[in-house]
């Protein structure tokens, strides 16, 4: 298997897993935070209780939000996997006409494309610090 050569300084990828973590992270609670609003206060559901609804709908993502802090790779990898369900289901509402499933659909994309950049940048930073330990000496 052939290996990617970086080109890329330690600090140029330094910074763009700074960004791409910091994109992740706004994006995964504005997708949260969409969820809510929606539920609690635009179109609050007529005959269910709306933290049940909430829940349903939010539980997978709040259940990646500690280790997505913690700032691993492996959890934005599958973060990457689960989020396709959530771009799915926004891509459907979106073209029933709905304005939650577009601004779902746009969250979605954007959060898997970020969650990917990390966890690729991320990765070659950890390549690049290893090489540098092990041409130092360490």
């Amino acid at each position: 298997m052939a290996m990617i050569k970086n080109k890329l300084s330690r600090e140029q990828l330094t910074q763009r897993v700074f960004l791409s973590a910091l994109a992740t992270r706004a994006q995964l609670l504005g997708l949260i935070l969409v969820f809510a609003l929606w539920t609690f206060w635009i179109n609050p559901p007529q005959g269910a209780n709306p933290l049940v609804i909430w829940l349903v709908q939010s539980l997978l993502l709040l259940a990646f939000v500690p280790s997505i802090f913690k700032g691993n790779s492996r959890p934005h990898i599958w973060l990457c996997f689960v989020i396709l369900l959530y771009f799915c289901m926004g891509a459907v509402y979106a073209f029933g006409g709905s304005t939650l499933g577009l601004l779902m659909a746009l969250l979605s994309c954007g959060l898997f494309c970020s969650a990917m950049l990390f966890a690729r940048w991320n990765s070659l930073l950890i390549g690049v610090i290893r090489d540098q330990a092990s041409a130092d000496g360490v």
